[in-house]
């Protein structure tokens, strides 16, 4: 079984202007119901992990780990800084990088 495009590897982040909440039941509600080792592959990941199995995310994610509540007040409380060119690249994400499209 082999996925891509996940965006969690041991911890995980959320795509502006994601939903937390959807976040959680995607993740619970979609990936977790595949077999522990299918692999899944980050779409962002910056410390060099290109690969991990959903049962290594069930049982080792800090973040997935925790109550749903506790995941929401979590991600709802990173206060992270806008991305750089972020207004530039979630549009060239929503239709693919395909310009003029």
């Amino acid at each position: 079984c082999r996925t891509c495009q996940t965006c969690f590897l041991i911890f995980d982040s959320l795509f502006f202007p994601g939903s937390a909440n959807r976040l959680y039941e995607s993740i619970h509600e979609k990936i977790f119901t595949l077999p522990d080792e299918c692999l899944v592959y980050p779409a962002h990941d910056y410390l060099g992990q290109t690969v991990s199995t959903v049962g290594e995310e069930r049982k080792f994610n800090p973040r997935l780990t925790k109550t749903k509540e506790e995941f929401l007040k979590i991600m709802n409380n990173l206060n992270l800084p806008k991305p750089n060119k972020i207004d530039i690249s979630v549009p060239a994400n929503l239709v693919c990088g395909l310009h003029g499209v």
